[in-house]
């Protein structure tokens, strides 16, 4: 599971020399990014991306397209150095540590999204809250 966090960047998707899509990012996970208002509308092809931030700098990796709106588009990574890939951990990590994580959670409604499988299936879940038995 991965934990998607608002991100503020500039992203730059390529497909070999040919096209150059530029875009602003939404979010970002360990399992890809979101952008929005691209400049051009992506095909399903496998694209070399390189996101820019003030707290990371370059992060690059590869990946595919999984959905596109009018306003947005989500974009799985396929490959990534580990060095890239830490640190998409520590922008996960640093949001994660700050209060607006709460509000992000409740107002996402992302536990609703940890709670299905990966075909999208809600998972049934429940906590006992019963008093502690003795063995």
């Amino acid at each position: 599971m991965h934990i998607r966090v608002p991100a503020n960047g500039e992203a730059i998707v390529k497909v070999g020399d040919q096209v150059t899509v530029a875009a602003s990012v939404i979010n970002i996970s360990a399992g890809g990014i979101c952008i929005a208002a691209p400049s051009h509308v992506l095909k399903d092809n496998e694209y070399y991306i390189e996101i820019l931030t003030k707290e990371e700098g370059k992060i690059q990796f590869s990946g595919f397209p999984v959905y596109q709106t009018a306003t947005s588009v989500g974009i799985k990574i396929s490959a990534i150095n580990k060095e890239d890939l830490m640190a998409i951990y520590r922008l996960v990590e640093v949001f994660q540590l700050t209060e607006e994580f709460i509000k992000h959670i409740d107002e996402h409604d992302i536990l609703k999204d940890w709670l299905v499988d990966e075909a999208g299936n809600d998972l049934s879940v429940t906590f006992d809250t019963g008093p502690k038995k003795d063995n």
